[in-house]
């Protein structure tokens, strides 16, 4: 949530006007056991 609310406030203030964000969340499967995922989203 907190991602949707300063990505809109940003946007908000660039274009001086409201905007609406939508977004989506894609998740992998098992992705907290898996050592090359965690690397890539940079927990390792």
């Amino acid at each position: 949530r907190s991602i949707g609310r300063k990505a809109r406030a940003a946007l908000e203030e660039l274009l001086d006007e409201p905007v609406y964000v939508e977004l989506w969340v894609k998740v992998r499967p098992d992705w907290r056991d898996k050592e090359r995922d965690l690397r890539e989203f940079g927990y390792l």
